[in-house]
């Protein structure tokens, strides 16, 4: 079973685990953050770092979230 937070777009490494994992029937899930989104009117490197910081404690309350949610349940319950 696979549960997707974030679509893996364009990720062919989180496609090879997903892959490895069906073909082994070990339950994975994936969380994803973007970085990478620079359109701001800031030189890129500081807007890439402050998207980074942002995101980074995005991802830390979103991983809290998913692993308080799935403590104690069976594949079944997901």
């Amino acid at each position: 079973m696979f549960v997707f937070l974030y679509p893996l777009l364009n990720i062919p490494q989180g496609a090879a685990v997903a892959y490895v994992a069906d073909l082994l029937k070990v339950p994975a899930i994936f969380v994803k953050a973007v970085t990478d989104i620079i359109d701001g009117d800031k030189p890129t490197a500081e807007e890439f770092l402050q998207n980074l910081a942002a995101v980074t404690a995005a991802l830390d309350l979103a991983v809290e979230h998913v692993i308080n949610f799935i403590d104690g349940k069976r594949i079944s319950e997901l």
